[in-house]
């Protein structure tokens, strides 16, 4: 009996497992085929930088996995939910950006709108919208 529940747990921990190796390349997969990592890269001039990049959002997103699966409260206060909330905004907001560009629809967007200058203007303002959206979502609604 004892046996058994030992096998059904050692199975059930083997099949998450590789459920969360799964996500986890189709994630890296996603970010990846985007550029996201090396588009950042050669918009801020640090293209030496692009293994650190990639080890930074390694650790960062098995360290998002750990804190979520083990249900860890960072007693962080409302400053650590700032800066995490606008991190967190940057992050969306540079991967919303990397996968529309990959899509060609900046483009369309610019003919459409007709922008002769100051799309880096533009870029700037949808990943502040994407901080302050997630500011005001762990700040005020989170709760």
């Amino acid at each position: 009996m004892v046996m058994e529940q030992g096998l059904i747990w050692l199975g059930l921990g083997l099949f998450g497992l590789c459920a969360g190796a799964l996500t986890a390349a189709g994630y890296f997969a996603l970010i990846t085929s985007v550029g996201m990592i090396n588009r950042a890269a050669a918009v801020t001039g640090t293209t030496k930088a692009v293994f650190f990049y990639e080890e930074v959002l390694l650790f960062g997103a098995v360290a998002g996995t750990l804190l979520s699966v083990f249900e860890v409260s960072l007693p962080v206060g409302d400053f650590g939910l700032i800066i995490y909330g606008l991190f967190a905004g940057m992050f969306v907001g540079l991967l919303v950006v990397s996968l529309a560009e990959t899509l060609k629809a900046l483009p369309i967007f610019i003919r459409r709108v007709r922008i002769g200058s100051g799309l880096g203007i533009v870029i700037l303002m949808v990943g502040l919208g994407k901080s302050v959206g997630h500011l005001v979502y762990y700040l005020l609604i989170y709760d």
